[in-house]
C-alpha cells in the first residue's frame, strides 16, 4: 500500500531510480515484506519497474537483480531507457481494428421520383 509506514533494508535501485526494500520482520503480513518506492511519488505505475525487479517483488525469486552477476541476468529484449506511459483506459489506448462482420446492417432507403 502507498504511504504505509514500514522499516526495512534497501536491497537495490533500478535504472529508473526506483528503490526496493525488504524486511525480515516475522510480524509483517505474509507477502508484504517487499516493496518499492517510486522515483516519482506522484506519478507511479507498475510499468515503471524493470522486469527483473518486478519478478523479485512478486516473490518469483529470492535473489534481487542487484545481487546477480551480469552474465546471470536474463534479458529477453532490450529495455527502453525512456519510459513509455501505460495509456490503458485513456483516449491514447491501443484499440485493435475490428475484423468481425457486423450482425446487423443499416438500411439504406433509395427514394425514387414519382411519375
Amino acid at each position: 500500500m502507498i504511504n504505509d509506514t514500514k522499516s526495512g533494508v534497501l536491497v537495490g535501485e533500478d535504472d529508473f531510480g526506483n528503490k526496493f526494500y525488504e524486511t525480515k520482520d516475522p510480524d509483517e503480513i505474509h507477502m508484504r515484506t517487499r516493496w518499492v518506492e517510486y522515483k516519482n511519488f506522484w506519478d507511479y505505475d507498475v510499468s515503471h519497474i524493470e522486469p527483473g525487479w518486478h519478478y523479485w517483488l512478486a516473490y518469483g525469486t529470492d535473489t534481487p537483480p542487484s545481487k546477480l552477476k551480469p552474465e546471470e541476468k536474463a534479458i529477453s529484449y532490450s529495455l527502453n531507457k525512456v519510459h513509455h506511459y501505460n495509456y490503458t483506459q485513456t483516449k491514447g489506448a491501443f484499440v485493435t481494428y475490428n475484423t468481425a462482420k457486423p450482425k446487423i446492417a443499416e438500411w439504406d432507403a433509395k427514394v425514387t421520383q414519382r411519375v
